[in-house]
């Protein structure tokens, strides 16, 4: 394969990744279930943590999961059916699928922040970084029950953690640029935050049918 249909290859491994980040399985559960539009509830952000607010628990689990395994799905068939595929063209892949979730296509360029998406990256990449970042999530949301600082406390770690458990340069790298990604995603959540003014995960939404 010359140099050319390499790179035509890469595109379309990189188009492919931006339509599947890009289906909307937060807005798309909260309707089918709920009949909610979360675009025009609650924070108007699709995610699972709006859809759960607006919409109760069981269409954010499906939301959560459909999030996750976006990028789950698709770097695990490159790696399996595609193994010509460069370490380098999957981690950009890997990018790409996080900015389709998070600038959708197929909403509008509109998204979430990228949160279980991003999760379902490392934990393909690097199931060990992923459990460690698991780890601090729970840990904050038990000391602070708030969503939103728990996902920032994981991306600011996340560059960290793959250096402290060994990770190769440009895997650091990408984690990196997801870190980077997403707390922009969170910045009107730091401001609020920073103002006291940042709502706490009311656990009553769980038992909301």
């Amino acid at each position: 394969m010359n140099t050319f249909n390499f790179i035509l290859s890469d595109l379309a491994v990189f188009a492919v990744a931006y339509v599947v980040g890009s289906v909307p399985f937060s807005y798309i559960f909260a309707k089918m279930i709920k009949g909610v539009d979360i675009t025009k509830v609650g924070s108007r952000n699709m995610g699972a943590t709006n859809v759960l607010r607006t919409a109760g628990p069981l269409p954010a689990a499906f939301a959560f999961a459909g999030d996750f395994l976006k990028p789950v799905l698709l770097l695990l068939v490159l790696i399996r059916f595609f193994p010509v595929i460069s370490r380098e063209t999957l981690f950009v892949a890997a990018v790409v699928v996080v900015l389709g979730h998070d600038f959708s296509v197929l909403a509008g360029f509109k998204g979430g922040k990228g949160v279980a998406t991003t999760f379902g990256v490392v934990f393909v990449l690097s199931w060990p970084v992923a459990l460690v970042e698991l780890g601090i999530w729970l840990v904050v949301m038990v000391l602070r029950n708030t969503v939103s600082l728990a996902s920032v406390a994981v991306f600011a770690t996340l560059p960290v953690v793959a250096l402290l458990l060994r990770q190769p340069p440009k895997l650091v790298l990408i984690y990196t640029l997801l870190a980077v990604l997403g707390i922009v995603r969170h910045v009107a959540n730091i401001r609020r935050l920073r103002a006291g003014e940042e709502p706490k995960l009311e656990w009553s939404y769980f038992r909301r049918r």
